[in-house]
């Protein structure tokens, strides 16, 4: 034993001192502290943000300094990369160091050569991986995903197409809820027929008194005053042959109604007086136009110009210069014609040009915030408000009805915002509207316009055309529940998912409303196309993915609104076969260990000395006494 002793002695001093710092165990604990100290930093710090985001948490200062060290984007950083890449050296070179030529170290080898493919895999993983994701909605396809960090485009060489969307859904349950404002106190009541329920700590009672399983409001408008509280009257518009459209219009409310194709709007005008009839029979006035709001909060700059396409402005005391190069309705139809678009999403593209270059977006009317949030910007100071009025039209022709308490009544037929014509009106007559081709009839007038509810339980001939698959139909539940108060007993329909029923003292309120997970699990049919043939087609969900080229897309998200487009998250992995391969010898190495090697050494004869059995490098690797 003592050669031995003497043969390691002999060699550590012919060994230099930087391949003992590189071989040496108390290097790996140092780098693995490292790595650890950065991954709890990496989920206590944000990661992979927008800059606004960090200011807004951390400060200006404190957030330059993150971006400087790479802390808000740690496990992609070149300092963290190096790390693994010291790791992985220390490990080979104690593996060197360490290795004698013999089957016991076996073991000893394969752990070692695992945690190295492993760690080299994680590194090309971290440095050539790619994650993103798309929306991509039912009936069209992609060729691109966004990447996380900055949203840029990237192409995928391919096509993937949403051909439908599923979604399976939970049997809902629902529950009473009742609040009583004074007290600041919400309880949950159990839904049972007949059943008295006192409130804790109140002078109220609940009882239900009734259940439909899927119920309905039936609404009857009714005149309810001579008076003219809410004028309203019921227009019938006609084409050659048929109605083209109906429907009532209320003067205080919603006045209007837009025909893109037959390029008309119709607006019902109320006067008070004989001074406000004539301003509004004979006056043409001017619409309310669309606006874009330019806003630099940090320079006090609030800028308000009309929509006009083509439009050119400079921003005072700034190198912006801002065009707007395209107005659209509908967003998801601004291919078509502006003329028959309807403004179920208006939206407006404008360029900003300044010393970065130029930056398109969009501004959208009704998400305002959207764009700003969902993409990467050029000139993060600048914010964009787009107001498109509700009554908006581009048509050119006008029909405006006007009526008066006095008793007049007219339609003023305007072309260009020019008044062409006045004719005098009355009720379950037809008048040509001009020279559109189409004609108008107002059936009926109500002084004060409402509404009568009532509820009703469906059928189920009710549910015929509605979209949804045989056998699935969700109901709407009601009950009908009596109120014991201050005011006595008050009993009144309650329907899931609709407003509050308050008591007439509005200091209680019930709810009906849906409880708990309603999906139960989305689903979408994608297919893959190449060069123009389908090369796969495969119904994802969670956790079982589409794989396609290196890429994976998984389920991640889906339109919660109107089912229209599902959320894929894109990944691409190089180096996940050798981190699954460095598992696999992991497992091997280790069962080696403590299942092959002491069997081995079981086999010595009994009796044998060490010194005969292990040769004296086998006696120095394995510390056999």
């Amino acid at each position: 034993m003592t050669k031995v002793a003497n043969s390691k002695e002999k060699k550590v001093k012919n060994e230099s001192k930087v391949w003992q710092s590189i071989c040496s165990v108390k290097l790996a604990v140092i780098i693995i502290t490292i790595l650890a100290v950065s991954c709890i930093i990496g989920t206590i710090i944000l990661q992979q943000r927008t800059s606004e985001e960090y200011i807004a948490k951390y400060g200006e200062g404190l957030t330059k300094f993150f971006a400087a060290i790479q802390v808000t984007d740690i496990f992609h950083s070149y300092w963290f990369a190096f790390l693994l890449v010291l790791l992985c050296v220390n490990l080979c070179c104690c593996t060197i160091k360490r290795w004698r030529n013999t089957v016991l170290q076996i073991g000893f080898l394969i752990t070692h050569i695992s945690i190295i493919m492993t760690l080299i895999g994680c590194f090309i993983d971290l440095q050539f991986g790619e994650k993103g994701g798309v929306n991509v909605y039912e009936g069209r396809s992609v060729d691109y995903y966004l990447n996380r960090a900055d949203y840029r485009k990237i192409p995928l060489g391919f096509q993937v197409y949403c051909d439908d969307f599923l979604i399976e859904r939970h049997p809902p349950k629902y529950r009473l809820v009742t609040f009583v404002k004074d007290k600041d106190r919400q309880k949950v009541l159990p839904v049972k027929v007949g059943k008295k329920i006192s409130i804790p700590g109140s002078n109220y009672a609940v009882t239900v008194k009734d259940y439909y399983p899927d119920a309905e409001y039936i609404q009857e408008p009714i005149n309810i005053s001579s008076e003219p509280r809410n004028p309203a009257i019921y227009v019938q518009l006609l084409g050659s042959n048929n109605i083209t459209a109906e429907g009532w219009l209320l003067a205080k409310d919603r006045n209007w109604y837009n025909d893109p194709k037959g390029n008309l709007k119709i607006e019902y005008l109320w006067a008070d007086n004989d001074e406000d009839y004539e301003k509004l029979a004979k006056n043409a006035g001017k619409s309310a136009k669309p606006k874009l709001d330019i806003i630099i909060e940090e320079k006090n700059i609030y800028k308000s110009i009309a929509i006009e396409e083509g439009k050119n402005i400079s921003i005072d005391s700034t190198d912006y210069k801002v065009e707007i190069k395209e107005f659209v309705l509908d967003y998801a139809k601004r291919t078509t014609p502006l003329k028959v678009q309807t403004p179920i999403n208006p939206a407006v593209r404008v360029e900003i040009t300044g010393p970065q270059g130029v930056d398109s977006r969009w501004s959208f009317s009704k998400y305002p915030d959207y764009w700003d949030k969902a993409h990467q910007t050029k000139y993060k100071d600048i914010k964009l408000s787009c107001y498109v009025p509700d009554d908006f039209s581009v048509t050119k022709n006008k029909l405006r009805i006007v009526q008066s308490k006095n008793g007049k009544q007219t339609f003023s037929y305007l072309k260009d915002e020019k008044v062409i014509s006045i004719t005098d009106w009355e009720i379950d007559k037809r008048y040509d509207i001009d020279k559109t081709g189409q004609q108008i009839k107002i059936l009926e007038y109500f002084p004060s316009y409402s509404l009568r509810r009532e509820v009703v339980q469906k059928t189920s001939d009710n549910h015929e055309g509605h979209d949804h698959p045989p056998g699935e139909h969700v109901g709407n539940p009601a009950i009908f529940v009596e109120i014991d108060g201050p005011r006595g007993k008050v009993g009144n329909w309650v329907l899931s998912n609709n407003p509050p029923k308050w008591y007439p003292d509005k200091n209680f309120a019930l709810l009906y409303e849906r409880a708990g997970m309603a999906v139960k699990d989305y689903k979408s049919i994608l297919r893959v196309v190449e060069d123009g043939k389908t090369v796969l087609t495969k119904t994802i969900e969670v956790n079982d993915p589409l794989k396609y080229k290196g890429y994976v897309f998984y389920q991640s998200s889906y339109d919660p609104e109107g089912e229209r487009y599902t959320g894929l998250q894109v990944t691409r992995n190089p180096g996940l076969i050798v981190v699954y391969s460095g598992f696999i010898l992991l497992c091997v190495g280790v069962v080696f260990i403590f299942y092959v090697k002491p069997f081995l050494r079981r086999k010595m004869k009994k009796g044998q000395k060490v010194e005969s059995y292990y040769t004296e490098e086998e006696i120095a690797a394995e510390h056999i006494d």
